[in-house]
Order: C-alpha cells, then sequence, then structure tokens
C-alpha cells in the first residue's frame, strides 16, 4: 500500500528477466476509489476506504488536501469521490450514525494492527474494519470499511416483541372479560334493588289508603326521576354495547386475517418435520421454510398492532399521520370488505399531520363502513366505498366517505343523526351509531359531519350513493 501525494492505492512491481538478466520491471497499480467500486459493482458490499489523518497531512499536496471529508471517526479521513461512485451503484452513504461505544473501539483499537468486526446497536448493522499498513513502517495508515445488515440480530429482537406483545393483549382482553361480568352483576342487583323498593311503595300505598292521593303524588315524582336516570344509564348502556360490538367485530377481523398465514405456518412446520424423518430436508429447503414462516410472522404481527391502536381508547389529543392511521384502518377492515365483496378506494396525500383524537376518528369511520357495508349487502352490481382526505383554506381538514349504495331516502336522510333512528329491524340495530358519530365530531372534536345523496365520477365510471363529509380543525 502506498499514501500518494493525490490518489492512495495498491502498487505491484513485477521484475522482467530474459534469463538471468534483469531488463526492467512492469508496475501494476489500482485507487483506493477503484476498489471500492470493485468491492460493491462484484460483491454487493457497501463500504468506504478511509484515509488517517496524519498520512493525508504528511503525504497529500497541499491543493489536494480539499478532496478528503471527514469521516464518523474523529482520526480518519475518505475521499469525496466515493459519494459519487455510491450514487452510480445506487447504495446509501455508510457514514451512519453509530453508536457511542463503537465510536470508543474505534478511538482504542484504530492504530492497532488487528483488524476486528463489531455489532452498532444503534444502525443495528455489523461493521468490520480491516487494518491497512504501510509496508516498511508497519504504521496503520488506512482502514477498510465495511458494513451489512444484522438481519438475524433484529429478527430475533422482533420475534421477542411480537410474543410479548401477543401475551399482553391476550391478558388485556381476559381483564376486560372479567370486568365485564363483575359490572353486569352490579347492574342486575341495583335493578333487583330498585324493584323491590318500587313494591314496598306500592303495598304501602295500599295499606294506607287515607293517604292515598299524597303517596301517589310522592311516588310518581319518585318514579319519573328514577325513569329519568334509567334512561340515562340505558344510554349509556347502549353507547358502551355499541363501542363493544365495533370491538368484536375488530376481533373477527383478526381471526379472519389470521386463519391463512396461521394455517400456512403450520403446513409448513408439519412439512419440514416429514422431510426431516424421511431425510428430504437440506439447508436451502429449510432456509426456505423458516423465511416463509417469519413473512406470516411479520403479518401476524403488523394485525396485531393495528388492532392494539384501534382498542386502545385513549381520549387524548396526539400529533398522528392521516396516511397512516387510514392504512392502519384499512388492514383492521380487510378482512370484513372481501367476504362482503367490497372494493375499498382510500385516495389521501403523504404530508397530512393532525393534532386530535385518533382513536375516535376511527371508530368514527368504522361506524360509517358498517352502515355503508349494510346499505350494500344486497346489492348485486359491484360495491364500492371510497374515502377521500384533503386539507383547505384555514387549516381545515376534510373527510369525505362515499359509497354507491344508491343513497338514502330523501324523507328520512334529515333524521339519520338523531337518536334511536334506525331503518333496521330493532335486534338488528340500536339506532346509536350515526348519532353517536355526530356527537363525537360535533362535542369530542369541534367538528362537523353533513350528509347528502351524490352522482359521482371516478375512474371513468358514474356511482351513486350517501356522502357523508366530515370536517375537522388539524389543529
Amino acid at each position: 500500500f502506498e499514501e500518494g501525494r493525490i490518489y492512495n492505492g495498491y502498487l505491484y512491481v513485477y521484475p522482467m528477466f530474459d534469463g538471468t538478466k534483469h531488463i526492467g520491471s512492469v508496475e501494476v497499480s489500482f485507487s483506493s476509489l477503484a476498489m471500492n467500486a470493485e468491492l460493491i459493482k462484484n460483491f454487493n458490499v457497501i463500504g468506504k476506504f478511509l484515509i488517517s489523518k496524519k498520512a493525508v497531512n504528511e503525504k497529500v499536496f497541499e491543493k489536494e488536501k480539499g478532496s478528503y471529508a471527514p469521516s464518523q471517526f474523529e482520526d480518519f479521513l475518505y475521499e469525496k469521490k466515493i459519494e459519487e461512485i455510491l450514487q452510480i451503484y445506487n447504495k446509501k452513504n455508510i457514514s451512519l450514525t453509530v453508536s457511542n461505544e463503537t465510536l470508543k473501539i474505534i478511538k482504542e483499537k484504530g492504530f492497532q494492527n488487528e483488524s476486528f468486526s463489531l455489532f452498532d446497536s444503534k444502525s443495528k448493522s455489523i461493521m468490520t474494519f480491516i487494518k491497512v499498513q504501510n509496508p516498511i513502517s508497519n504504521d496503520v495508515v488506512a482502514m477498510i470499511v465495511l458494513r451489512s445488515e444484522a438481519d438475524f440480530i433484529i429478527n430475533n429482537q422482533k420475534n421477542f416483541y411480537f410474543m410479548f406483545i401477543a401475551a399482553e393483549i391476550i391478558l388485556i382482553l381476559a381483564l376486560l372479560f372479567v370486568y365485564r361480568l363483575l359490572h353486569q352483576k352490579e347492574i342486575l342487583n341495583t335493578l333487583v334493588e330498585e324493584k323491590t323498593k318500587s313494591l314496598n311503595t306500592l303495598n304501602k300505598d295500599l295499606e294506607e289508603s287515607e293517604h292515598a292521593l299524597q303517596v301517589l303524588n310522592e311516588s310518581l315524582e319518585k318514579r319519573v326521576l328514577e325513569e329519568v336516570h334509567s334512561n340515562r344509564e340505558k344510554d349509556k348502556m347502549l353507547f358502551e354495547q355499541t363501542k363493544m360490538a365495533a370491538l368484536g367485530e375488530m376481533i373477527g377481523n383478526i381471526a379472519h386475517q389470521w386463519r391463512q398465514p396461521l394455517s400456512a405456518i403450520t403446513a409448513t412446520a408439519s412439512g419440514m418435520i416429514v422431510q426431516k424423518e424421511m431425510g428430504l430436508l437440506d439447508d436451502d429447503l429449510l432456509i426456505k421454510n423458516l423465511d416463509n414462516m417469519v413473512v406470516n410472522g411479520q403479518y401476524l404481527s403488523k394485525t396485531i398492532d393495528d388492532f392494539r391502536n384501534f382498542i386502545r381508547g385513549e381520549s387524548q389529543k396526539e400529533i398522528f399521520n392521516l396516511k397512516k392511521s387510514l392504512d392502519s384502518f384499512s388492514h383492521l377492515v380487510e378482512a370484513t370488505i372481501k367476504d362482503n365483496g367490497i372494493e375499498l378506494h382510500i385516495d389521501v396525500a403523504e404530508g397530512i399531520n393532525v393534532n386530535g383524537l385518533q382513536h375516535e376518528l376511527n371508530q368514527c369511520l368504522i361506524n360509517l363502513l358498517n352502515n355503508a357495508k349494510d346499505a350494500l349487502k344486497d346489492k348485486q352490481y359491484k360495491r364500492c366505498i371510497f374515502i377521500a382526505a384533503y386539507v383547505k383554506e384555514n387549516d381545515r381538514l376534510v373527510i369525505e366517505f362515499k359509497d354507491n349504495g344508491g343513497g338514502i331516502e330523501a324523507g328520512i336522510i334529515n333524521k339519520i343523526f338523531e337518536p334511536y333512528f334506525t331503518t333496521k329491524h330493532q335486534s338488528q340495530g340500536t339506532g346509536l351509531g350515526l348519532s353517536m358519530i355526530y356527537k363525537l365530531i360535533k362535542e369530542g372534536m369541534n367538528g362537523s359531519i353533513g350528509v347528502s345523496n351524490e352522482t359521482f365520477r371516478y375512474n371513468g365510471y358514474e356511482y351513486k350513493g350517501a356522502s357523508f363529509t366530515i370536517e375537522l380543525p388539524l389543529n
């Protein structure tokens, strides 16, 4: 290796003889930049050739020192032209942000003769440092830094996180179930006590006939107050039932979406056992089967993440990206829309960030989708739901939710947000879904919601159906 005045690189000198007579030499050399290019081109290895500051200061012409730039390791520089080589082969810059522990190790071992490798926890990569020595002084004058992704370590971490999250969710669901049983028992006891008091009051009214009118008036007043209180409690229970119904449907969606990847994992594992017993399981087939199980496991993990975001139930404002939120919503309802033969089209820009109640917005979209699903249930043509979002003046977010179910009857369209109003059979609907949406948008998010029947075009086709327009402040 030779530190040059302009370039740095490797130099080979081959002597030439005519018999025993030395007649000259052939010199072959290549620069460190050429070495970097060959590593990327032929071996797909992302690396950098770093030169020590001391070598640059002592060897390189003063006017050529501007061709070098500092690396993340303070005692070493690199030639700026390596950036051009990385761009040619579409490779990212090796200058990552690394941990303080890695920087400390480089500081200690940078000029020792031994080469070494390490795992950097901050960039999640394996870095190899190959030392280059001056052939005369044996001093370390350069260092080849190679980087590769630590996929095995990262995948093990992901598998651990997945198992931990799954255990948490199972525990939460079990606690919710126990809480609901205890809560229902308490409500039944309260109702029994109230009925008992009512019967005692009636018996007393019959025994004390001389005070019949006074007792009757007092009883009526008391019963009115009890009925008002009872109706309020019923309203709260119906709202909770509506929420629990949405939660139940989400659990059904997860069960449906997990069925195929779980079957694939089980089939792959069973096949591996049979192949092992028959002596057919070689390394290539083993790796292929394990990769397939990892892909299915990651799909299950994503489903759990989306479901966890939906059931958090924290009524706290937070800044969230609308497109990511709608993508999560689409993933949650994927099984429902497929089972009902519905196409879901979402059109929203990448950069819309909202400071609001993400959980409540998702709950409103779930309820709107359930209503649209019922409207499309008996339609024989292609069934579609369209969701579009954009920002208009004064930082107001507009979300449009449309279907091609034919629209809402003109005689009832102005009543659909009223409590207990429903067009379904009593056993199929409470009439609180749209009323709850109206209350969440109006009171909880300081927004507005309206509905109309609309004929519109999408990708050259004409559709007719209900159009809900939600308008919210971005902040």
